[in-house]
């Protein structure tokens, strides 16, 4: 077994890159299209692989359509598809994601007649560590389990410190834009929860770690951005890897955001 599990949501991206945004009741004509495997669990997983790490991924089941076809098939190729399911009676989950130029996105997720497979708990005891994020179908419960099992749990995406995702994390891995008017304030608030390290990613601004109420900020490179969807669950990926290869939390910091910075900077154009 693997000494990471991700869980979370397995979608198909439909990238549409637009001249400009649409405007109400008037038509454009997109740039480019490609559909894509993703979601963060899945996105994630990848990006461990890349680092030489081969995870476990749970989540989303896949039905037998279009969508189905072309995750499995990438999951195959890497090595991820023994714990996904594929059923008749599901849907495969769907995202729209619509890019614009200066590289803002837009993403309109399709959920109908969609389910997932959580992990069971013999499953997840067998691991080290369990990355989730809040976004997919029963992500509470799987941290949840994860925290009773005693596992270190790496919690994506968490901005109110009520939710059971900040109250069970260990480490948690978020954005400003998430985190309103006042994201240091609210990373702050976070961490009070129960004294996890807050990692804080915040596009071409410093990427930041709050440890023991204490900052640490690393700049990513400059580079011109086309498309940041994903960029997150490889941040997040860079932390988990630090956190199983044993470094200290500035360390991790400085690693996950080269790897996030050099995964933006690989997508040129419409290449997705």
């Amino acid at each position: 077994m693997s000494d990471i599990l991700c869980y979370g949501s397995i979608c198909a991206d439909l990238y549409i890159w637009l001249p400009y945004w649409p405007q109400p009741g008037r038509g454009l004509h997109a740039l480019n299209s490609r559909w894509m495997a993703g979601g963060n669990a899945l996105n994630e997983a990848r990006a461990l692989i890349r680092l030489g790490v081969q995870p476990l991924l749970y989540g989303d089941l896949l039905g037998y359509d279009p969508a189905g076809d072309l995750i499995a098939t990438e999951l195959t190729t890497l090595g991820l598809m023994t714990h996904i399911e594929r059923r008749a009676d599901v849907a495969t989950p769907v995202c729209h994601i619509l890019i614009t130029p200066d590289g803002e996105r837009t993403i309109i997720a399709l959920r109908q007649q969609t389910a997932a497979a959580p992990p069971q708990p013999d499953q997840l005891a067998m691991t080290q560590i369990v990355s989730v994020s809040r976004y997919g179908l029963h992500t509470t419960d799987v941290v949840l389990l994860a925290r009773r099992l005693n596992r270190f749990v790496v919690a994506g995406d968490v901005a109110d410190p009520t939710h059971p995702l900040a109250q069970a994390a260990d480490v948690i891995v978020t954005s400003a834009d998430l985190l309103g008017a006042d994201p240091l304030h609210q990373a702050t608030m976070l961490q009070q929860v129960r004294g996890a390290p807050i990692f804080l990613t915040a596009g071409a601004q410093p990427a930041r770690v709050l440890v023991s109420g204490t900052w640490h900020a690393v700049t990513p490179v400059s580079s011109v951005v086309t498309n940041t969807t994903g960029a997150g669950d490889v941040f997040r990926a860079g932390v988990v890897y630090g956190i199983w290869q044993g470094w200290d939390w500035e360390a991790i910091l400085a690693f996950a955001t080269r790897v996030a910075t050099e995964f933006v900077a690989s997508r040129h154009g419409y290449t997705g």
